[in-house]
């Protein structure tokens, strides 16, 4: 059965122009055909149709690192603050059935226009991570979100990137008992994390359709050891399988680096071969510029998140010059949009606004190269190179959305503009 779904106005990938009057034929969930309308209507005159002159048709996008929380933490009184300050917080969020969770978060990202999230998992109870994970998992099958999903681990640092002894001898005596119960939390080993997630893996990983993707992630390189993140590295080459890593976040993290190794964090894992195509890195606002051909070079992605940056006062991510290094880069809402209310056609906006620096001799991100972040590329970074999503095309599948885009006009559109004749010119 071929279901033809059409619009007056199409997107169908990064790199092609907009197509007028422009329909796609599905059977089951592939695309099986591109065209005009009318070709389409001749080739299959059976079909039942879906769509009209006044929508937009475009891929599904691609939500390249989030957290699945379902609420915002700024709604349950955890003010916005620098991300060191802020992260103790979230301890005191309620505890959220996972399942619910992950089925609105899905709900809005649906809502949003966004068929696939990366959601990094921080699990409320680290001894009950394989249920939630397996609830979390139901709950982004049940609305019909793909997800590339990875429980996170730390080993160290667990409150400052510091020695917590001689942190601890410094606060007054009623602030250290506050201090001892973030450090007293009982974490699984590395080998009880890994066994978990290759369980995960064998129950849940899709490469066919790709409803979910079992990854492991290291939270970050502060948090990490370097045996922690090579072993990360270890299971998703033996699994053909990704890594996400938050990294370079905050001036702060940076700062270690330095501190500890004398070189940037991004060198420091190129010399213990961490770096790959197999690594995706969330954040990178603090990254050495001199070491984005590297990152480029190496195949490795990055998830920009602009809103949380801004949000957690860490700044904003030298957007173009990634570009220009040939870095794939996809654009993640990291559940925490300027609303919290998960708006990603809104977040590749921002992307684009501050993508484009102050003075003329700053290199631009072209439109297109924003579009290519939250569809082919976040794809590719997020389930990786040979994920059929993120363009209109044969083979493909079906993950699509048909917009309102008439309704954007605002009130100065005369009636009957723009023509749909001609609107490849917008």
């Amino acid at each position: 059965m071929t279901t033809l779904i059409w619009a007056g106005l199409a997107l169908p990938d990064a790199d092609t122009p907009p197509q007028t009057d422009f329909a796609v034929g599905v059977e089951g969930n592939q695309i099986v055909a591109t065209g005009s309308r009318q070709a389409l209507r001749a080739r299959y005159p059976d079909a039942a149709e879906v769509g009209g002159d006044h929508l937009l048709l475009f891929p599904a996008l691609i939500n390249s690192h989030d957290h699945g929380r379902g609420l915002g933490t700024a709604s349950l009184g955890i003010p916005d603050d620098l991300l060191e300050i802020w992260l103790p917080g979230l301890w005191s969020q309620p505890t959220l059935d996972p399942y619910l969770a992950a089925v609105y978060d899905g709900i809005r990202l649906l809502r949003a226009g966004v068929g696939t999230t990366a959601h990094s998992h921080n699990p409320r109870n680290w001894q009950n991570v394989p249920a939630e994970a397996e609830a979390t998992l139901r709950g982004y099958r049940d609305v019909g979100i793909r997800v590339a999903f990875h429980p996170v681990i730390i080993d160290q640092n667990f409150l400052v990137y510091d020695e917590a002894a001689s942190f601890l001898a410094g606060l007054p005596a009623e602030v250290q008992k506050i201090a001892q119960a973030f450090l007293q939390v009982a974490l699984p080993t590395p080998k009880d994390y890994f066994a978990m997630c290759s369980d995960l893996f064998s129950s849940y990983h899709d490469t066919n359709q790709h409803m979910a993707h079992l990854q492991v992630s290291p939270a970050g390189g502060q948090w990490c050891s370097d045996e922690l993140i090579l072993a990360a590295v270890d299971f998703a080459q033996l699994h053909q399988t990704r890594v996400q890593i938050h990294m370079l976040e905050t001036r702060y993290q940076r700062h270690y680096a330095y501190r500890r190794w004398g070189k940037s964090f991004i060198q420091h894992l190129d010399e213990i071969g961490a770096l790959g195509p197999w690594l995706t890195l969330a954040h990178m606002v603090w990254v050495d510029e001199a070491d984005l051909p590297l990152l480029g070079v190496g195949g490795v992605g990055i998830a920009h998140n602009p809103s949380s940056n801004l949000r957690l006062r860490s700044g904003i991510a030298p957007l173009a010059k990634m570009n220009l290094a040939g870095i794939t880069t996809g654009i993640g809402l990291d559940g925490h949009g300027l609303d919290d209310d998960q708006d990603y056609l809104r977040e590749l906006r921002l992307a684009w606004t501050l993508g484009n620096r102050p003075g003329a001799a700053e290199p631009s991100v072209p439109s297109q190269a924003i579009w290519r972040m939250g569809t082919i590329n976040g794809a590719a970074i997020t389930l990786g190179q040979t994920a059929r999503l993120g363009k209109l095309a044969p083979g493909y599948l079906a993950d699509l959305v048909l917009f309102d885009w008439q309704s954007t006009w605002g009130s100065w559109a005369p009636e009957g503009y723009p023509p749909v004749t001609g609107v490849a010119d917008l």
